[in-house]
This record gives C-alpha cells, sequence and structure tokens, in this order.
C-alpha cells in the first residue's frame, strides 16, 4: 500500500468551489456563513490526525453531539453530494484527490482502482467534515463499502489514515506459501520493531476490517497461474536459476511497495523451498 501525498487544499477552497453556482441563494448564504464553523472543524481533524488521535472524534459525546444536533447538517451533506461530486468547480477539487492515489491505485488495499473519495470520518455522522480536503481519501468502492458508517471504539480500532499515519519502509507485509494442490498464499502481518502496540493493533485491524488475507490470497493465485509455464521453464535450468529470477523481481517490486502483496508473495516464493524444488508443478 503506497500513501498519497497529504492535499495541501483547505475548506475555504473546497466551500467556495463548492457553492459556485449554487441556484439556492438563501442556502448558500447559509453555508458560506458556515466557514467559521467548518475552519475549526479542520483545524481540530488535523491536530487529531497528527497526534494519532483521531478516534477521538468518534468517542467523544461533545463532538458526536454538536455534529449531530448541527441546523445545517443536511445541506451540508448536501455539499459534498451535489456541490463537490455534480458541479464544475467542486469537481475539480474532487478530481485533484482521486488523482493523488499512485499510479491510480486504492491506498487501503493495494488492489483496487480509485474510482471515489472515502470519508475517513463518515459525512452522515460528521457533516461539518463533508468537504474538509483531509477528511477524503481516494480510494476504490470494495474498500469504501466494507468500510460503511462503522466508528472506532477506542484507539486500536481507529482506521489508518493514508494522510497522517507513517508505517515506515519496512517490510511488514509477509506470504508464506503453502504446499497444497494448487499451491496458495497465505498472507499476514509481521509487526515492525518500531511500531508500538498500539499501531500493531491498527494495521491488523485494517487488515481484518478490509479483508485483505483474503483479496490478496485471490490476486495471488491468478498470478500463479499466469508464471505457471514460466516458471517450470526456469526449474528445468535448476531451482537455484528459478529462485534468482523470483528473488529479483521481488526485489523490484520491493522499490516500488515494500508492502505490496507482490512484494510479499514473490519474497515468499523465493524462500520457499517446496516451491522451487517442484512444488510449484502443482499450481
Amino acid at each position: 500500500m503506497r500513501w498519497p501525498v497529504r492535499p495541501d487544499i483547505t475548506v475555504a477552497q473546497t466551500l467556495a468551489a463548492c457553492t459556485d453556482g449554487m441556484q439556492d441563494e438563501e442556502e448558500k448564504e447559509t453555508l458560506l456563513g458556515r466557514l467559521g464553523a467548518l475552519i475549526a472543524a479542520e483545524a481540530h481533524y488535523r491536530a487529531a490526525g497528527d497526534a494519532g488521535d483521531l478516534h477521538t472524534l468518534s468517542t467523544s459525546t461533545a463532538v458526536r453531539n454538536r455534529n449531530k444536533d448541527d441546523p445545517d447538517r443536511g445541506a451540508l451533506v448536501r455539499l459534498y453530494d451535489q456541490g463537490m461530486v455534480g458541479r464544475k468547480a467542486g469537481r475539480a477539487f474532487y478530481d485533484r484527490l482521486k488523482a493523488a492515489a499512485l499510479d491510480g491505485e486504492c491506498p487501503l488495499c493495494g488492489i483496487g482502482e480509485v474510482d471515489t473519495l472515502d470519508h475517513h470520518l463518515p459525512k452522515a455522522v460528521f457533516p461539518l467534515l463533508a468537504i474538509v480536503p483531509l477528511n477524503l481519501i481516494p480510494a476504490c468502492m470494495p474498500c469504501n463499502h466494507g468500510k460503511g458508517l462503522r466508528l472506532p471504539t477506542g484507539s486500536e480500532a481507529q482506521p489508518l489514515h493514508p494522510y497522517f499515519d507513517r508505517l515506515g519502509c519496512e517490510r511488514w507485509l509477509v506470504a508464506e506459501i503453502l504446499p497444497t494442490a494448487p499451491a496458495t498464499a497465505s498472507f499476514r502481518i509481521e509487526a515492525c520493531a518500531d511500531w508500538s502496540a498500539t499501531l500493531t493493533a491498527r494495521v491488523r485491524h485494517h487488515f481484518d476490517t478490509h479483508n485483505l488475507a483474503e483479496r490478496y490470497a485471490q490476486q495471488a493465485a491468478r498470478y500463479l497461474s499466469g508464471k505457471r509455464s514460466a516458471h517450470r521453464r526456469l526449474l528445468r535450468v535448476g531451482p537455484d536459476v528459478l529462485r534468482a529470477e523470483i528473488r529479483a523481481e521481488a526485489e523490484s517490486w520491493a522499490q516500488v511497495d515494500a508492502n505490496a502483496w507482490e512484494t510479499a508473495l514473490l519474497f515468499g516464493l523465493a524462500d520457499s523451498d517446496w516451491y522451487v524444488n517442484g512444488g510449484l508443478q502443482e499450481v
């Protein structure tokens, strides 16, 4: 998974763009009058994200009630749906946030193609964050829908946030090749030494929430099927040749993303004596 760069767009900019061209002048005036509240919500969100405490926004009764009882709740939600998605000026920011995803790849899973923006904290619960750029993450539909409206109940269940969380460059996604017919890969998280217990729990929670073990295993199965003939040809030259070729490909992938499912799978294959000594025949 590769994180996009944190956006430098502000809620003041998105508010101006999303209200541009509104036909309902009364609602437009009301929304523009909420700029101060939106800037305050953005600042609170940024501070919580930098501190690794975004879960406190969900667990704080005061924050949730302030959003739930907001008199302009409906208008703020419509502002995203109609202004950011539907209007030209707002759509420019929507597309810009989507385009920040590296190679169009969903940063939450590393598999899907980005085709939407995910509200890290759902707009239905936090309307003041509906058009705050820091709360909008490029994502694929499965990740967006899979997360749904679930809110963290504590720090260990706080979803990973691409704009704030830093997981380091070490390999922490690992694949084990199972000696089955056909061969399968089992993916798991191995925590980095410098991760706190809370961050470790959050990474594993993210892994489980997005069903990544199963999704990566499906991708791996397709890869193994496609590589069957090429790997068999290399095996006829010798297991060492096959292993070296797979490891070279793994190291190439690691330069792109040390924790892509492809990287984990290829290192797992290179480390599997069973696979390189003939187990691949069962792929």
